[in-house]
């Protein structure tokens, strides 16, 4: 089994989170400036880079680097990279999407050192707490966003994803990584009910999903034993995503506060 530290890491959230799961459990709170090492974001993105095109073309992740506000506070102080305490590059972000320009030019050419942030505002929240988030865009979605997949697709999407899953997993332990044989439903609204349908001689049957975190999540498996001819999403604007079984996400720390 691999270690759940790096298994919870990659499992679901594939963003590059500002606090690693060792320092998380370190200590009790975030602190009003927290780091995480630069090389570290370099190094997935450059692993992630090696997954062969045979795998891009129905799945495939879209390095976006930029904050997510998920609490309904503000903006950082400021984010920039720094070596021995001090700041080497401050890395400008927008105040409009959260996105920042140029972050893997920054992060490639620093290497050695921290990327920071100081977020005083959330200073007291625990070391894991997502309020602000900073989502490097690692996940594998499915290109296809118009609503409409046909099991064929699915089939082969839910199987490459797992080749960008372990890519982010060191080493012999990526042998671990568990299939992505279910789907994930995310929505731009998180606050959105879900709305999937399974098509079953040509009717279109609600599908209920699993809540974990802030996207559902169904089986392609009981699709594939229903005899199903596809699967239809709506609801507004989302991504599809394949992902292990809820399961085994609650296992490795994803999943606590999911909701029913």
């Amino acid at each position: 089994m691999s270690h759940p530290l790096i298994m919870s890491s990659v499992l679901l959230g594939c963003a590059f989170s500002i606090v690693s799961p060792v320092s998380a459990k370190a200590v009790e709170t975030r602190g009003e400036t927290f780091c995480q090492p630069t090389k570290k974001a370099v190094k997935i993105v450059d692993e992630l880079s090696e997954v062969k095109e045979e795998y891009r073309d129905i799945v495939d992740v879209d390095i976006d680097p930029r904050f997510l506000i998920k609490d309904g506070g503000v903006w950082p102080e400021r984010f920039y990279l720094s070596e021995d305490g001090k700041t080497v590059k401050d890395l400008p972000f927008s105040k409009e999407d959260g996105r920042v320009e140029g972050f893997m030019a920054s992060a490639r050419a620093y290497p050695k050192t921290e990327i920071c942030i100081d977020d005083p505002t959330r200073a007291e929240r625990p070391a894991d707490d997502e309020g602000l988030y900073f989502e490097m865009g690692l996940s594998p979605f499915f290109h296809n966003r118009s609503g409409r997949y046909d099991m064929e697709e699915l089939k082969e999407g839910t199987k490459d994803g797992k080749k960008f899953y372990k890519k982010m997993i060191p080493g012999a332990l990526s042998m671990f990584m568990p299939d992505t044989d279910y789907l994930a439903v995310k929505y731009e609204d998180r606050s959105a009910p879900l709305r999937a349908y399974v098509l079953l001689d040509g009717v279109e049957t609600l599908m209920k999903g699993e809540k974990v975190k802030d996207f559902y999540v169904i089986s392609f498996k009981n699709m594939e034993d229903w005899d199903a001819e596809g699967l239809v999403v709506k609801g507004g604007a989302y991504n599809l995503q394949p992902v292990p079984s809820p399961s085994v996400m609650r296992r490795f720390g994803w999943g606590e506060d999911t909701e029913s």
